[in-house]
């Protein structure tokens, strides 16, 4: 927004300006010995003389426009002073802004993470190890400051405004994010947050992670995509652990990112119509992936439906996104 006390002000300066150099060429152009003989003349000494360049081409000759000129020479050093000022301003607020993400990002297809603590590091982690994507926005320059220490800018961009500032959310490029995970310290805040976040960006996939389970419904209507009860995870694995242990250590290590390109994850891949498995049976697909590049298919994951274990007869479409067990360089593979 314009500032109308600098407004005021600088067209007060206009006006003095063309004052002076008007009253320059009057002087000068009636005297004998003058070589300021029109009015473009007096502009160009003024501006030669404001700018501190002094050509030396025009100068006043007579007193009162040698009293003029002396005003010229001493508001060059005003305007240097001020051009300097300002270009340092700028290029302070410039570098501040871009360390704020302000300036924003060209990320596409990436993850998102609004709010930070112990929590949302942990997933941060995890998302930067298996190298997608990530943008995280915070609203103190503590957390800024701890995150950039923790990832350069190539792996993570970090937007740091006010939360509630929908529409600065569009520097972050959220509207064409993977996925948006909400974290808050509380269920409350992070519903409260939730609706309003749906209500900016309709189409968001959003996931939370919430404390409290019979919120799950009130997520749900707001079509949230991915709630997940930490008690009930934590609490399935531990009993996965006393009585299946193998089991439980099979499945942390699957779904745990991968340190190597030969580490075997749990995978997911979005067909495309392309796709060579697309029009065969869920039978043939499993046992060609499994012969020609050892990957195991578990399951798929049609119009937000997930099908574990599909039947023989099952055939896989274009869109379908197949999970499947594999490593890094198997996953290449996939759609090959």
């Amino acid at each position: 927004m314009l500032n109308p006390k600098k407004i005021i002000t600088f067209l007060g300066f206009i006006l003095g300006y063309n004052l002076l150099v008007y009253q320059l060429y009057v002087v000068e152009s009636n005297f004998p010995d003058g070589n300021i003989n029109n009015i473009a003349d007096a502009y160009w000494y003024s501006l030669v003389t404001l700018t501190t360049v002094g050509y030396g081409d025009f100068y006043p000759v007579s007193f009162w426009g040698r009293l003029i000129g002396f005003l010229f020479v001493i508001g060059s050093l005003g305007i240097l002073g001020y051009l300097l000022t300002e270009l340092n301003l700028r290029i302070k607020e410039y570098l501040k802004n871009k360390e704020m993400g302000l300036l924003g990002t060209k990320n596409s297809n990436h993850c998102i993470i609004i709010g930070w603590n112990s929590f949302s590091k942990q997933v941060a982690e995890q998302i930067v190890k298996a190298k997608e994507p990530l943008a995280i926005i915070v609203d103190n320059e503590e957390d800024l400051k701890q995150i950039k220490q923790l990832y350069n800018s190539k792996t993570c961009f970090v937007l740091q405004t006010e939360l509630n500032d929908f529409e600065s959310l569009k520097k972050a490029n959220i509207e064409s994010s993977k996925r948006v995970y909400i974290n808050f310290d509380n269920d409350t805040d992070t519903l409260v947050y939730s609706i309003s976040l749906k209500k900016q960006y309709e189409n968001l996939k959003c996931v939370v992670a919430i404390e409290n389970s019979e919120l799950k419904e009130s997520f749900n209507y707001l079509g949230i995509q991915y709630i997940i009860p930490r008690k009930e995870i934590i609490s399935k694995f531990i009993a996965s652990y006393v009585f299946e242990p193998n089991v439980a250590l099979l499945t942390e290590d699957l779904i745990a990112t991968s340190n190597s390109a030969t580490d075997i994850d749990i995978c997911e891949t979005k067909l495309s119509s392309n796709s060579p498995l697309v029009g065969k049976n869920y039978t043939s697909a499993f046992i060609e992936q499994k012969e020609q590049h050892n990957i195991v298919l578990l399951a798929v994951s049609r119009k937000g439906q997930l099908i574990k274990n599909p039947s023989n007869e099952f055939t896989i479409q274009a869109e379908d996104i197949l999970i499947y067990m594999a490593n890094g360089v198997q996953k290449e593979l996939i759609a090959g």
